[in-house]
């Protein structure tokens, strides 16, 4: 009787769901960390473009809070580089070509 309870599956199941449902959940909170990382790094780029467009008109700027944009002029170009500070700063340099040139 002994050898037939030690050789019983009951629970087995149990232990491996605790043991495969931290690993389930770090990689849920990759792939949701990636998708967020990926959206803010293309509103930052839009951002970036509507930023040197408006320069390159002339209009002013307005700044977002978390948010710091530089012009610069390279020869024929408006350049705006944009800087974001959050949990992983992001920054990125757009150029249009000025207008009347």
């Amino acid at each position: 009787m002994a050898s037939k309870s030690l050789a019983s599956d009951q629970g087995a199941v149990t232990a491996e769901l605790m043991l495969l449902l931290p690993a389930l959940i770090m990689l849920f909170a990759t792939v949701l960390g990636s998708v967020t990382f990926a959206t803010d790094r293309i509103a930052l780029e839009a951002k970036g473009f509507e930023a040197a467009r408006s320069l390159a008109i002339g209009l002013d700027l307005v700044s977002e809070e978390g948010i710091e944009i530089e012009k610069s002029v390279e020869g024929a170009l408006t350049c705006a580089k944009i800087t974001k500070q959050s949990l992983m700063p992001m920054s990125t340099k757009l150029c249009v070509m000025q207008v009347g040139q």
